[in-house]
């Protein structure tokens, strides 16, 4: 397994750590019990101890985890600092698209009155040679 807190793609391994339901669970559940042994976490779910530490695992490459052992018991925390990427990342984008929609808003408020068909009219087409050639000849086009 890559270990992730050495890597350029830590961003990566954290949003990939995130994106599954069960180990956002288990974050939920360490950030609400601040330490918990494996075995107490794994109680939660209908899954095997196996399958909770799988995802456990995942937790731990891309640091958002914390492992404490003492002697047979494997004791886990959140690491709270490993979320300051993909933090800082979300407020980023968060901060640029707020601020195109509200250019986009600002815009459409300006020129709502505008906007084709928007008072009942249309704009009507001009006329091509084709057209007013046959009109004169009495022919639809």
């Amino acid at each position: 397994m890559v270990d992730y807190r050495t890597s350029e793609d830590a961003l990566t391994a954290a949003f990939h750590a995130l994106a599954d339901p069960s180990r956002r669970h288990i974050l939920a559940i360490l950030r609400e019990a601040g330490e918990l042994k494996i075995g107490d976490i794994a109680a939660v779910f209908e899954m095997s101890l196996n399958g909770v530490s799988k995802h456990v695992k995942v937790l731990e490459a891309a640091g958002l985890v914390d492992r404490r052992i003492e002697g047979r018991e494997h004791w886990l925390r959140v690491n709270g600092g490993a979320l300051a990427g993909p933090l800082h990342f979300l407020e980023s984008h968060h901060t640029f698209w707020m601020t195109r929609l509200d250019a986009l808003e600002s815009h459409m408020k300006k020129n709502a009155t505008r906007l084709p068909g928007r008072q009942g009219t249309r704009k009507q087409q001009p006329e091509t040679a084709a057209r007013t050639t046959a009109r004169k000849k009495g022919k639809k086009k």
